[in-house]
């Protein structure tokens, strides 16, 4: 009989192998996309963890290595997508500078559509659902509402300098028009989830005529 001293024991567990992080990101990845597919059919609330391991295809205990349970999945899929959809939107305020609103709805509408269309799932119709548990988490209403605040921001900036540039007039603060146009953007996400007849175009030129002086 072979005793193993700690030190010993210590070796053989060292040398067991161990998750990459690469393939911890794939698996993760697998997880919440098995999650938005179950969240697209069935809702975020119906949903429920053996939902979520049927689909990703994995057992209970591969699942729990990833993820501490549904309010972790569901905390996970809405910043990783919330991260993914920042840097989308990034450039697109950056070349707004020397338009106007109609140009940056247009835009940002536009890229809201392509990055929720997703092969298997549409991100949108999930949104409102996110909104639902926001009031019920409040973990994830500050994460959305820290996403939300950062928008506004950057728009207030943009709106500072359209003023400046006699884009838009100066009778409000950059803050009531970045608030106006973040609602605007929310309601374009919304009525696309519900109607399905929302376009890019219709917001631009709804905004464009707000703007046409009467004689």
């Amino acid at each position: 009989m072979i005793l193993l001293s700690r030190n010993s024991y210590s070796f053989f567990c060292d040398s067991m192998p161990r998750i990459s992080e690469t393939h911890r990101e794939m698996r993760q990845k697998q997880i919440l996309n098995a999650a938005w597919r179950c969240f697209f059919r069935s809702g975020v609330q119906a949903t429920t963890m053996e939902d979520i391991i049927g689909e990703a295809g994995l057992s209970a205990s591969a699942m729990y290595r990833y993820f501490k349970g549904k309010e972790d999945i569901i905390f996970s899929a809405i910043s990783a997508s919330l991260s993914e959809l920042s840097v989308r939107l990034i450039p697109i305020f950056e070349s707004m500078r020397e338009k106007g609103p109609s140009e940056w709805i247009t835009s940002v509408t536009t890229e809201i559509q392509n990055f929720s269309a997703k092969e298997e799932f549409n991100l949108l119709p999930i949104a409102i659902h996110g909104w639902s548990e926001a009031q019920r988490s409040e973990s994830i209403r500050k994460l959305i509402a820290e996403f939300y605040l950062k928008i506004r921001l950057r728009l207030e900036i943009l709106a500072e300098d359209w003023q400046k540039n006699g884009r838009i007039s100066n009778v409000t603060s950059p803050a009531n028009i970045a608030q106006t146009l973040m609602s605007l953007v929310l309601g374009f996400v919304a009525q696309t989830a519900i109607t399905g007849d929302t376009t890019s175009l219709a917001h631009s030129e709804g905004i464009s005529a707000f703007s046409v002086k009467r004689n």
